[in-house]
């Protein structure tokens, strides 16, 4: 993390730990996080925020969720065997990668309520800066709830400190969940700037938590909003026009609206899919995904890469490329949020509302800049759908589990995954809730087909 947040890092995180001990399931009292102390400057309670993003980062760009949401879709297949349950989607209620994902993004969203309770009580802020945290840590909460709910379905809705809350929460419907969540990103679009203030794109902005509400609102297909929000983010003008596809994963690059900062210059989730010297990708691309490719795509060229295994090739992720060094000017960030997928957002809604015309224009934006002819647009909306859906999923791919949520939103995941896997069931759309949290809390119902 920067420099001026590493002596209050420490601070925050001892007292988050005696106040999160098993994150939905605490032990420790909700007044164990002093307010007076954390939030007693401007400085401090910005160091309290900077490590919930640090918790994130840890989190996403390490952890497996990203790639095992690959695994459960069509993306990518894997030459680890013992992570063929996700290949085959066929998880258990005791898997511990799943399990660390839910405290994981339980814990953020736990110190979030902690940051939003201590600015409430706090006195010795500037207005300002209590503006621009209560904005953060409402987008990050959402931001951790967007990704429990498309992965688990109903979930316990944690939005306080208290242990008498939280300890035996049961699930929430997705209904309710989403319109915390809404609520959390309109609150925070108002209270954020448009301006990056450390000057790097590593912390939420108004467009940040503008664009995220945008994909929110077509997962809940909500068309109009969806057009809305998007079209703000677009005509900001802050990150087009479009760039090369060998640049867009650049430290700070045009297009990233949203990043989480490594001060290596590189990044974990690179290091997952990228082989080291002589060995090989343990989660290649599925033969279907890399078939699906158009002829002339740079972004095969991009952000693919070949390699060779038992004497066959494979295909593992390019869009990082560096594994444990950065050459100066190719510094890596992980992206969370970029100006594409806001496009991508923008011709789907255009599409389900038969406004055909715009959303071909806006798929003919990224397909220009993938080297790909424009389509014609005499295209009807039952042509046009497929045609925003094959565009997602060459542009987004491997990216925070985007396919998987795609094909939940438009209703094709059993299609698809029958096609794919001869053994789906419709009951694997959902993970099971984790055994260990149920252990502890017997209010958390299991999803069906893990009982």
């Amino acid at each position: 993390m920067p420099q001026h947040y590493r002596r209050y890092y420490l601070i925050f995180t001892l007292l988050l730990i005696a106040s999160c001990k098993k994150l939905i399931t605490v032990d420790a009292p909700s007044d164990e996080i002093p307010a007076e102390s954390v939030f007693s400057s401007d400085a401090l309670a910005d160091a309290a925020v900077a490590d919930l993003y640090y918790s994130l980062s840890g989190y996403f760009d390490s952890n497996l969720l990203p790639v095992i949401n690959g695994m459960t879709a069509d993306e990518l297949n894997t030459l680890n065997g013992t992570h063929l349950r996700y290949v085959n989607n066929a998880i258990l209620p005791t898997d511990a990668p799943l399990l660390s994902s839910w405290r994981e993004l339980y814990k953020v969203i736990y110190g979030a309520n902690a940051v939003l309770e201590g600015l409430a009580t706090s006195n010795g802020l500037s207005q300002g800066k209590v503006m621009q945290l209560k904005g953060e840590a409402e987008f990050l909460r959402a931001f951790c709830y967007y990704y429990l709910v498309n992965c688990w379905g109903d979930v316990p809705l944690i939005i306080t400190t208290d242990v008498n809350q939280t300890a035996l929460a049961p699930r929430t419907g997705v209904d309710s969940v989403y319109n915390q969540i809404i609520s959390d990103l309109n609150h925070a679009s108002q209270l954020l700037s448009v301006s990056y203030y450390t000057g790097e794109k590593v912390r939420a902005s108004r467009w940040a938590a503008i664009a995220l509400l945008a994909r929110v609102q077509l997962q809940r297909g909500n068309w109009e909003d969806a057009i809305v929000l998007s079209s703000q983010v677009i005509n900001s003008g802050t990150y087009t026009p479009l760039i090369s596809p060998d640049s867009v994963f650049l430290r700070n690059s045009r297009p990233a609206i949203l990043q989480i900062w490594r001060s290596e210059g590189y990044t974990l989730l690179g290091q997952t899919f990228l082989p080291s010297e002589g060995s090989f990708s343990f989660y290649p691309f599925t033969e279907d995904f890399m078939q699906s490719f158009e002829t002339g795509d740079k972004r095969r060229d991009s952000w693919t890469k070949p390699f060779t295994y038992g004497g066959a090739t494979y295909y593992n992720c390019y869009k990082y490329r560096n594994r444990t060094a950065a050459l100066p000017g190719k510094e890596e960030y992980l992206m969370v949020l970029r100006i594409e997928e806001q496009y991508l957002i923008r011709a789907e809604a255009f599409a389900h509302l038969n406004n055909n015309r715009d959303a071909l224009a806006d798929l003919n934006i990224l397909r220009a800049r993938a080297g790909l002819p424009a389509i014609s647009d005499t295209t009807n909306r039952d042509s046009c759908l497929p045609l925003v859906e094959q565009e997602r999923r060459m542009e987004l791919f491997t990216e925070w589990g985007d396919r998987w949520f795609s094909l939940h939103r438009t209703g094709r995941l059993d299609e698809v995954m029958k096609t794919m896997k001869p053994g789906w069931k419709s009951t694997a759309a959902l993970y099971p809730i984790p055994q260990e949290e149920r252990n502890r809390n017997p209010h958390l119902s299991q999803n069906n087909g893990y009982q």
